[in-house]
């Protein structure tokens, strides 16, 4: 079986370290944008230097960013089936729970996601491990649900070893554990035929549930140059985007008192210097029962 999983912390912070040097791959800037989401999102096309003339305009939320993306390429930020959920809490605890894909985007990775949501005023934890199956969110909201969150965000099902019923019965166990707080599920990526029943499997399973609300990630994943040369995990431009496509989900939180919340669930053993997403060559598309994903 091979797993795939994301980078060392240590090579995120040297790539950190690269990326302020290549200002024109990704520029996170706070300024006033002068334009509106319409509809499920917003679609714009790159011009001839390929950078966005936008990514759109948060709900309620001043900010704009450049993305630098191939010649052609569309980006589409889309909104959680029910629009943003922050109008619909009273406090500003978000949880986010998931596997390297969203670890990358830890404070021990690049913390594009606290960059990105402690601006919009939420207190931010995330709970996310290399390699991590749906099972893994069960075991994160048992031992965090009681610490109180207004939001809880979820990205498993990358690793899915292809029995439907087990990932049916692991989302249907951690819906049931959130009852009473607004939760936002993002579909994957689909980066091989079986993440499709995957996310069939997301939608059927959230559809059961009142408080639980879609969130398309797998129409970002697949624009060109949002995953890296493995075409799973993500690389700078796809980190800042999947970042920002939580943002716009979450819109502001309901009063201004962000942090950036220490993470209980960090265990970076699952990385192996194997991995394609560090150099090797890419993952290529096979049966569940042969490869297993972060």
């Amino acid at each position: 079986m091979t797993r795939v999983t994301a980078h060392t912390p240590e090579a995120a912070r040297s790539s950190r370290i690269t990326r302020v040097s290549r200002s024109a791959t990704v520029v996170i800037a706070a300024f006033v944008a002068l334009m509106s989401l319409g509809g499920c999102g917003e679609s714009i096309e790159t011009g001839e230097s390929g950078v966005l003339d936008g990514v759109g305009r948060l709900p309620g939320y001043d900010f704009w960013t450049p993305v630098t993306l191939p010649d052609g390429a569309r980006l589409q930020l889309p909104l959680p089936e029910g629009g943003p959920v922050g109008g619909r809490v009273t406090g500003n605890r978000v949880l986010l729970v998931g596997d390297s894909i969203l670890a990358s985007t830890a404070r021990r990775y690049g913390n594009e996601m606290c960059d990105t949501l402690e601006p919009l005023g939420w207190q931010v934890a995330v709970e996310a491990e290399p390699g991590r199956f749906a099972e893994f969110g069960t075991r994160v909201l048992k031992a965090r649900i009681d610490a109180v969150w207004d939001v809880v965000v979820i990205y498993l099902g990358t690793n899915y070893e292809g029995n439907e019923n087990s990932l049916r019965g692991d989302f249907e166990e951690m819906f049931s554990i959130t009852k009473g707080v607004e939760t936002v599920v993002l579909t994957t990526g689909v980066f091989r035929d079986s993440q499709k029943v995957v996310n069939a499997t997301i939608k059927e399973v959230a559809g059961e549930f009142d408080h639980v609300h879609v969130l398309d990630w797998a129409s970002v994943a697949k624009v060109k140059g949002i995953t890296g040369k493995d075409k799973v995990h993500l690389s700078d431009i796809g980190r800042a985007a999947l970042a920002q496509t939580i943002g716009r989900a979450l819109d502001y939180a309901p009063f201004r008192e962000p942090d950036c919340l220490d993470a209980r669930f960090r265990d970076d053993s699952g990385i192996r210097g194997d991995d394609p997403a560090v150099g090797s060559e890419p993952v290529t598309d096979s049966s569940p029962a042969d490869s297993t994903l972060p």
